[in-house]
């Protein structure tokens, strides 16, 4: 068979996945379509950053700071949050706060709407991907199901 013919059923097949083992969803919430993506560790927040859709109308991150979390938060200056340019950047979560911090450092444009389900709302509607730490990945997802 064609290679480039495999290849591109493949990426017709990854293209209508709608969710992955709990890690990953599409959902809707008013006028616009989420993606959650779950986020645990430094390494696993750089690839989910990587599969933002940069033509998004907004990306909305959202993090806890709860036992299962990690109360310790330090990680956030061990992620690049340096890539957002044309797009709106919320900071949510119980540690919005802190996040908007490190987003300030980084140079990243954005506003603060604590509640996720309210930050994605504030968003143009359309397409938003929602990048969560666990607890905040939990929260959500029992909100919008």
């Amino acid at each position: 068979m064609n290679p480039s013919i495999l290849e591109s059923a493949g990426v017709t097949a990854v293209a209508a996945v709608d969710e992955v083992a709990g890690r990953y969803r599409t959902v809707r919430i008013g006028n616009h379509t989420a993606r959650l993506l779950l986020a645990k560790n430094p390494a696993g927040w750089q690839e989910a950053l990587s599969m933002i859709d940069k033509d998004a109308a907004g990306v909305v991150i959202s993090v806890n700071g709860q036992v299962p979390d990690g109360e310790d938060l330090s990680w956030l200056w061990d992620v690049r949050f340096e890539h957002f340019e044309q797009t709106q950047v919320v900071a949510a979560g119980e540690r919005g706060t802190d996040l908007a911090v490190r987003l300030g450092y980084a140079g990243v444009e954005h506003t603060l709407v604590h509640d996720t389900v309210a930050a994605i709302e504030s968003c143009p509607p359309g397409h938003v991907e929602v990048i969560a730490n666990y607890t905040a990945f939990l929260q959500l997802n029992r909100r919008v199901s």
